[in-house]
This record gives structure tokens, sequence and C-alpha cells, in this order.
């Protein structure tokens, strides 16, 4: 039976809203109207909202549809929480259609309150469990309504509705990527607003639309450079714009998208910093555009930003990108040697690399010249082990491999050159004094 009345209030409000011959702004039953309003106005302040029920329906009934807003905003109380305590499916259901139409006609009839209307309207249905695809819809809608007023927080729901109607095969990856092309460059906006509490709300919001988007499936290599590149190009200066290309591509795992090498490049003039610089070193050192690399690595170095354990670091990496990929053993030396005066923690690496450079030195001269670098090397590896312990088992591999290649006593005698002595080796652009050293 309830049913049935909920079904045919429908059919007289529908009747009711497109009848166009009121009389005047009570209409022809004005003593029956203004009663029914009076009364639900009574119950809906006392909260009386199941007493208030056949009030609405005799307001709906006798009242023009353009006679009283409140007639509507009464109707949205009643039929939200009859809904609320409806236990029958099909009831809930009507209910809840019926509360979609009180919030359709006061949009439509009281127009100024369209945007208030379909926000509400939006919220309640998701509040009532209504169907997914209803509620996404209705998203939809606001987001229409409102254009750039959109409460903040209606583009997530929105975007984490699409995310679930997409994963049930019930909508298009295009359409994800739809909601978020328009959503972003709006909740951008709000973000700058002078009203703090909208730029609050559309900050918070605005992290959350971006997180939900990159896990969202839709965040993959071809859209991201299909969506970005001609935002990007159209203004490569836009900070926030390239920060967020960025961390998209970044996360998204696009690296080697030239849209991704553009954006950090535009980042690092825009808001130079060490993490810039460095990341833009290893992404042309992935490409072996060794120049441009070390010219990155070097501008890390020298950021006012980074720090001497940093550097050190830094420092490290670039000896040993000249020392394999330039062969500059000098280079290798001076930034390794370099990188211990900023960070002692790097001795130890340090002192390996500055080891191998010279036990693959070419040296030229007699049969003592030809191994004496040997001698620097073994220096080094032992400086190794003594100053990181955890490269001992490494180092000692290297001493035992070139101490093999130590020239003999009797062979050292020869050139007046004696265990224990001092002696500079000269060799392919390296100097070093090092001791003295023969098999016996």
């Amino acid at each position: 039976m309830k049913k049935a009345r909920v079904i045919l209030f429908a059919l007289m409000l529908s009747l009711a809203l497109n009848s166009g011959f009121a009389q005047g702004k009570w209409g022809k039953d004005s003593t029956q109207c203004l009663m029914a309003l009076n009364n639900l106005k009574q119950y809906h302040e006392s909260k009386s909202f199941t007493e208030a029920y056949p009030e609405l329906l005799a307001a709906l009934k006798y009242c023009p549809p353009k006679s009283s807003v409140n007639m509507y905003v009464y109707g949205q109380s009643v039929y939200k929480f009859l809904a609320e305590k409806a236990t029958n499916p099909e009831r809930k259901k009507a209910l809840i259609d019926s509360l979609a139409l009180m919030y359709d006609s006061r949009a439509n009839y009281f127009p100024r309150y369209a945007v208030k209307a379909q926000t509400y309207k939006t919220y309640d249905l998701i509040s009532l469990g209504a169907n997914d695809e209803i509620v996404y819809k209705e998203l939809l809608k606001t987001i229409e309504v409102a254009g750039e007023n959109t409460e903040s927080a209606i583009f997530v729901l929105a975007l984490h509705k699409a995310k679930d109607l997409m994963d049930k095969g019930k909508l298009t990856a295009d359409a994800v990527m739809d909601l978020y092309t328009k959503g972003s460059p709006i909740l951008e906006a709000q973000t700058k607003s002078a009203d703090n509490e909208i730029k609050q709300a559309a900050e918070t919001a605005k992290k959350d639309f971006e997180s939900l988007f990159a896990v969202s499936g839709v965040a993959n290599c071809e859209n991201l450079v299909k969506l970005f590149t001609p935002r990007f190009e159209a203004n490569p200066n836009d900070k926030d714009l390239v920060t967020k290309v960025v961390a998209l591509l970044n996360n998204a795992g696009c690296v080697k998208e030239d849209l991704f090498l553009k954006s950090v490049e535009s980042l690092n003039k825009l808001e130079p910093s060490y993490l810039t610089a460095y990341y833009l070193y290893r992404l042309y050192a992935s490409k072996e555009d060794n120049a441009t690399a070390t010219k990155y690595l070097q501008e890390a170095i020298e950021s006012q930003g980074s720090d001497d354990i940093q550097d050190g670091e830094y420092l490290m990496e670039l000896a040993t990108y000249y020392f394999h990929k330039f062969k500059n053993n000098a280079k290798a030396i001076e930034y390794a040697k370099l990188a211990v005066s900023k960070n002692q923690a790097m001795a130890g690496k340090a002192y390996m690399l500055i080891g191998s450079i010279w036990a693959t030195n070419k040296c030229g001269g007699n049969e003592v010249e030809q191994r004496a670098h040997f001698w620097v090397a073994v220096d080094y590896f032992n400086k190794a082990k003594n100053a990181d312990s955890s490269l001992a088992e490494e180092a000692d591999k290297f001493i035992s491999t070139y101490r093999q290649y130590f020239p003999a006593q009797e062979e050292a005698f020869m050139y007046d050159i004696m265990d224990g002595s001092s002696y500079t080796v000269a060799c392919g652009g390296l100097r070093e004094t090092t001791i003295v050293k023969t098999r016996k």
C-alpha cells in the first residue's frame, strides 16, 4: 500500500510539475495549499518526518510547482528519512527516486538553487547506496552544472566511482581519462582560491585525485604522453603542470619517454635543484649521452641545496663515470679524492677505484718501470680495506692478484732500486710516490 502511495505521488507530482494553469502563487486550492505547507513546516521543524509525509503529499497536490522552494526542501528531508528507514528494497528504491525528484524539481523551478540541489542530491544518493551507474551519472551531472564551482570532493568521488565501473567493464579507459582531463584544471584553479576553506579542501582533494588517477590503470605511458604532451608544449614554464607531469610519468615508469626528459629539464630550469640535476644525469647516462650526463651531475654537485655528504656520493659517481665512460684516469682519480675530502664514508670505494685505475694503467720503460704501477695499486687496495672493512675480502683478492706482477728483487737491484725505498711512478698522465716492493 505504501509503495503504491509513493508511485501515485510520483505520478501526481509529474502532472503537477507540468501543469501550466495554476491560478496565482498558491493556486486555485490556496487554502489547502497553505494549510499543508504550514503543517509540513511544523513537522519538519520538530523532525517528525513520518507525520510530515501526508502533509507533503497534500502540499504537492494542492500547491503550484513554483509556489514554495521550501516544499521541495522539506520534501528532501522527508524522503531521505523514509528511505533510510526502509527495509524493503523496492520501496527504498521508489523513495530514493522520489527524493531525486524533489531535488530535480527544486533545481528546475528555482534555478538559483540548481548547483546546491544537484550537489546534495548526489551526496544523498551516495549515502543511500544508490546504483553505481546512477551515482556516477549524477556525479558527472554535478560537474556539468557546477563547472568551476564544483565542490572538490565531487571530483574525487567521481574518479573513484569511474575506476570501480571501469574495473567491472562498465566504463572505458577513455571515459576515465576524460574525467581526469576535466577535473584536473578545475582543482588546480581551486587550490589558488582566495577563500581559504575552498583552497584547503581543494589541496586535499587534488592529492587524492592525482593518487587515484595514478593507480587507476589508465595512467600508462601511452595515455599520459597523449594527454600531457599538448599541455606541456603549450605551457612549458608552468611549474605546477611540469611538476605534475614529472610525477605522473615517473610513477607510471615512463622515464624513457621524451616528454619525461623534456619535463625534467623544464623543471630544472624553473626550480633548479640538485635532485632534478641528478635525475637528468641519470636520464642522459641511460641514453649514453655522456657529455650531457656529466654536465648535469656536476651541476648537482655545485648546487647550493646539497650538502657535503651528498656531494661526496655524487663525486664518487662522477669519478666512476670518467673512468668507465671517458677512460680519463686522471680526472677519475681527481674526483675520487675530492669525494673523500667531502665525505669520509666514500674513502673505501674511492681507494678501490683508484687502485683499479693504477692497476690497469699502461706504463712503458724498463722491467721495473713497466710494473711499478702495481705498487701504487696495492697501496690503494690496502687503504681501501683499512677505510672500509666490508671491502676487505675484495681488496685482498686484488692485492693477491697484482702482487704477482711486482718485479723480482734481483731485477730491482739491477736498476739500483732497493726494497722499502721511496719511488715516484709517473706514466699515463698519472703521478704518485710509493714504496718499492719486490718479489722475494
